[in-house]
């Protein structure tokens, strides 16, 4: 276990008592009693009842001690057995995003399992929107679709040729487009595949509609929505998270850019209730938010409200689509090793000016050979520039052999893994990548077992935004069809919640502040319908969250 979450910094004025840990003199004015609280202290412990003063935990112990506590005008909640979670931390989400596709076609909604579906959902809104407007289509898997195959330019064109259309797959990585589209964003078939990207193309090279990684550019360069737009957007997710149990979002991509001013604006009037670390994300030297290098800011400014988090880069392509960097081949096409942005100078340069800038640097990288480069860069910053504390993460570190497991732990490496996606994505998986391979993909209990601090999160909207979801597939690692992923790098219940939690914490340097319900921390909570002790595994998943709390604030209450 890493020695910063084995202790944990309080004030000096918090002393243990027994059971209880309390500050004297203090009153609560919210108290939990008759439960299941999970601290995720140091030692997991279970505690029975829980007080908070002011926003912040004021004591954890038993039922009499804590309300011997309660202040005259405290609200008593009686949690009758059921669990008490610290807030959960999504690790890796895409918050403004997830906001936003809740306005787009859902191609994973039911009865969208084919293209003949998805073309249909795009007629009807042909016929009920404006001629030229966008329409908008999000989550299909081209895997799981009747036809096995990607929406084309002609489906699109068939039923909406005076609108642009795009669909982007689950992954996030890939685009299905029509005519109309292209003529929006200025791109015609002779158009040439950038570095780290590709179109499809038909036997005259015409473009078939498919772009991948940095071929989207051009689409991902619209003008952003209207400000008011916007702002339902970022609502939305903040509704979805807390309804979730999820008080505060690592946002890896989205929100810095179109969305940070507004967002600024909701935190200050108090419509934004989550908790928000943002990632500053570039996939190209010439991306708009390199200059940011040279500005003097770097990780760290901001509150626990609204937080600058870490610069990161886009190394690779996605593990499902597939389109991850691999050393071997992929096993269901030998002729490919994915997609690989960078040659490795670059890399190194880049991530070497964050590191000497004072920003703590992550990498997008799912493939083998994607995080072989990652740790090469890190490694070489780190030589050229040491510095203490550093807390750099690898976002993904999807299919990591025990060679590369060995060098995030000499690293100090903070992976944030998403254990939900074996579920949507396993079988798929098997059959891109072998066997070999699946089985040494987010290898949490393994690494954690060797005192490498694993983040969970869900990478929202690429799937389930829910960390009760990423719980219970830390836990079993299971696919949709069946199978089990690795099935020796599975996690017990308390490490998965703190996955979750605490070890969400550390990997925004916030675990002094969140991540366990400990005195002094915030008072960020998720009550739960069930003692998830006495939910099987599979079922964790579907247990509903009754309350969460922000600042001791309840934010959330199911109807």
């Amino acid at each position: 276990m890493n020695p910063d979450i084995l202790n944990p910094v309080f004030n000096s004025h918090w002393t243990y008592s027994g059971t209880v840990v309390s500050m004297p003199g203090e009153l609560a004015d919210l108290v939990f009693t008759g439960g299941t609280v999970h601290t995720v202290d140091p030692h997991n412990t279970i505690a029975e009842a829980a007080a908070v003063s002011d926003g912040r935990i004021l004591a954890v112990g038993s039922d009499a001690d804590i309300l011997k506590l309660a202040g005259p005008d405290a609200e008593r909640v009686e949690l009758r057995g059921r669990s008490l979670l610290p807030g959960m931390i999504e690790g890796h989400g895409h918050f403004a995003m997830l906001g936003a596709v809740q306005r787009q076609i859902d191609c994973k909604a039911p009865g969208m399992g084919s293209i003949a579906a998805l073309v249909a959902a795009v007629s009807e809104r042909a016929q009920s929107q404006p001629a030229g407007s966008w329409i908008y289509g999000r989550g299909y898997d081209q895997s799981r679709l009747a036809e096995k195959r990607h929406p084309s330019r002609a489906d699109f064109d068939a039923v909406a040729p005076d609108n642009p259309v795009l669909f982007t797959r689950t992954c996030g990585h890939i685009v299905a487009f029509n005519s109309k589209a292209m003529e929006a964003v200025g791109i015609a078939d002779d158009i040439a595949d950038p570095d780290g990207g590709r179109y499809d193309r038909d036997g005259a090279g015409n473009l078939t509609g498919v772009a991948y990684e940095r071929a989207n550019i051009p689409f991902r360069a619209l003008p952003p929505p209207p400000a008011n737009d916007l702002r339902e957007h970022l609502l939305e997710a903040n509704r979805l998270y807390l309804s979730a149990g999820c008080t505060s979002v690592q946002d890896a991509g989205g929100l810095f850019g179109a969305y940070m001013e507004q967002a600024q604006e909701m935190v200050a009037s108090g419509e934004m209730n989550v908790r928000l670390y943002a990632f500053v994300t570039v996939n190209a030297l010439d991306h708009p938010h390199v200059p940011i290098l040279d500005s003097g800011l770097h990780t760290g400014f901001g509150d626990e409200r609204l937080r600058i988090g870490a610069f990161k880069v886009m190394t690779d392509g996605s593990s499902s689509g597939p389109s991850s960097s691999t050393r071997e081949p992929y096993t269901s096409d030998p002729s490919t090793h994915g997609i690989a942005y960078w040659e490795q100078d670059d890399l190194d340069n880049l991530i070497g000016r964050a590191h000497r800038a004072g920003w703590q640097c992550t990498v997008h990288a799912v493939g083998d050979g994607a995080i072989e480069q990652t740790l090469d860069a890190m490694k070489r910053a780190q030589a050229e520039f040491p510095r203490s504390g550093l807390r750099h993460r690898i976002d993904h570190c999807g299919i990591l052999p025990p060679d590369l497991q060995d060098r995030v732990v000499e690293q100090g490496i903070v992976p944030s893994m998403q254990p939900a996606f074996f579920w949507e994505f396993g079988d798929g998986y098997i059959a891109n990548y072998g066997r070999h391979r699946v089985d040494v993909m987010f290898p949490a209990g393994t690494l954690i077992d060797r005192g490498v601090v694993v983040a969970g999160g869900s990478d929202a909207p690429v799937t389930d935004h829910r960390p009760l979801l990423g719980i219970s597939q830390a836990m079993t690692r299971t696919t949709q069809d069946g199978d089990v992923c690795g099935a020796d790098h599975a996690v017990t219940l308390d490490t998965a919640i703190r996955m979750h939690t605490i070890n969400g914490a550390y990997a925004s340097f916030e675990d002094h502040l969140k991540g366990s319900i400990e005195p002094g921390k915030l008072a960020d909570l998720a009550l739960l319908a069930d003692d998830l002790r006495d939910v099987d595994p599979q079922a964790v998943r579907d247990v509903r969250v009754e309350r969460t709390y922000v600042g001791g604030e309840l934010v959330y209450r199911a109807r």
